[in-house]
């Protein structure tokens, strides 16, 4: 059944006219009668009395109406839908988010949120190598990793990152010592390298430039735990600067040198045709632009 007929059918019935109808539905009125006696022959009854005065719905015309009208709203909700899924204003994102990004991400997704209530969104605490494999086998949408990306993402830089030293509130630096083998005193704990192979690779690259070697006297399986070991005074730790925001009785030294920095950026899959990620994508990148 034509969603024209059902249309043409509801605007005869509420002005009770064909030629008021074909004026409202820009059509002569043969073409709507015709469409009328159509729809009819479909049904197998009349919808329509004729008279002098106009057009008077039959007993099952009377009947059909609200099935007729119920069936244009739901097909409207379907179009609206789909022009809003279509359009990226609706349906599901996939979020990758590391230590780095575990405010700023949050605050995004919320800005985002508000602007297209009917977009999903999930998020995910993890690596940037484990985001990027999800990413290339689509089973994340979008992520926020360490760069430059890997071969087969998209990506553009969001913010810059730094390692800086946690050290137990009682500690007594209050900046990087000149010696740095004095930081081995209470040892250091460490983040899995198989869970954070990007932070281990970039203390590495740091302590290389400094010929220092870190005495690591625990490891651990999640960053929560080396943010806990360090509050509790157990020993120091390196972190991305922006922990500090997570941080709680511990003092965080920053490393202000070249070797200590790097850059996150928003990563997708390069090849992907995703309505939704499109429309995030162009709602980080502009928020950059704005703060820039």
């Amino acid at each position: 059944m034509e969603l024209k007929l059902l249309r043409a059918f509801l605007t005869v019935a509420e002005l009770r006219h064909f030629g008021h109808a074909a004026d409202v539905l820009c059509v002569s009125q043969p073409a709507l009668s015709k469409q009328i006696a159509t729809l009819e022959t479909s049904l197998g009854a009349r919808l329509f009395e004729r008279g002098r005065h106009g057009a008077e719905l039959t007993v099952f015309g009377e009947a059909f109406l609200a099935d007729a009208a119920g069936l244009i709203r739901d097909a409207d909700d379907i179009f609206a839908r789909a022009r809003e899924a279509s359009s990226g204003a609706r349906g599901y994102l996939r979020v990758g988010l590391g230590l780095s990004t575990l405010t700023e991400a949050p605050q995004l997704i919320a800005r985002f949120r508000r602007l297209y209530p009917n977009v999903g969104v999930t998020l995910n605490d993890l690596s940037s190598a484990e985001q990027s494999r999800r990413l290339l086998a689509g089973k994340l949408d979008v992520g926020f990793v360490r760069l430059p990306a890997e071969a087969g993402l998209a990506a553009f830089p969001v913010l810059d990152e730094a390692l800086a030293l946690a050290v137990p509130q009682h500690a007594r630096w209050k900046r990087i010592p000149s010696n740095l083998k004095e930081l081995n005193e209470p040892g250091f704990i460490a983040l899995a390298r198989g869970r954070g192979p990007g932070l281990a690779a970039q203390i590495d690259h740091w302590c290389g430039e400094h010929n220092f070697v870190p005495n690591v006297i625990q490891q651990v399986d999640d960053i929560q735990s080396v943010l806990a070991g360090v509050a509790a005074g157990v020993g120091a730790a390196f972190l991305p600067s922006r922990a500090q925001y997570l941080l709680r009785d511990a003092r965080v030294l920053p490393l202000r040198d070249a070797a200590a920095k790097w850059r996150v950026g928003l990563a997708w899959q390069a090849a992907r045709d995703d309505a939704v990620v499109t429309r995030f994508v162009e709602f980080v990148r502009e928020g950059m632009k704005k703060a820039s």
